[in-house]
């Protein structure tokens, strides 16, 4: 079972699934004007695979098994608790922060969810492009110097997102 991977190799995270698991603190509003709230109070940062991705001591597999886990526990909670009611489950990885986010929010049928990587391609964005070591900041430059090393390193994005629809 991946908690007792992640109890043996990964207790960080280990701590971090496992409190928003065994302990949700979600709250929604029957109100699609307070969605900003929902977002504000069901954001949960996950940072404790760092690490061990920074020291490539965790396999992809291992992150993909960890995350499923993760939603298929809040779908559970949300089946349990809400009927006929709709949630949207994001998980993002920002390469800047750097950090896993989950947010959990009421779906009312207004936003476009073609934007969602797949959870493998998630997971190996990240590992990639997450600035473990922060972001260099490079001085004593000319200005025609800078214009055109910032138009070499400009990525196309700092941050990926999973996307997953929940119906209860």
């Amino acid at each position: 079972m991946i908690l007792d991977y992640l109890k043996k190799y990964a207790q960080k995270a280990y701590r971090e699934i496992h409190l928003i698991t065994t302990s949700p603190h979600f709250l929604f509003s029957n109100d699609p004007e307070l969605i900003q709230n929902e977002v504000n109070h069901n954001y949960v940062y996950i940072h404790g695979f760092n690490k061990l991705i920074k020291n490539n001591r965790i396999p992809s597999e291992k992150l993909i098994e960890a995350f499923s886990y993760l939603e298929e526990e809040i779908v559970g909670y949300l089946q349990k608790h809400y009927k006929d009611k709709e949630f949207i489950f994001y998980l993002n990885a920002d390469a800047l922060v750097p950090a896993f986010t989950m947010i959990l929010v009421s779906y009312y049928g207004d936003k476009d969810l073609k934007e969602s990587s797949s959870l493998p391609e998630l997971i190996d964005w990240y590992k990639e492009n997450a600035c473990f070591n922060g972001v260099g900041i490079i001085e004593d430059q000319t200005d025609e110097e800078q214009i055109e090393s910032e138009s070499e390193d400009i990525s196309p994005s700092v941050a990926k997102r999973y996307i997953r629809l929940i119906n209860t």
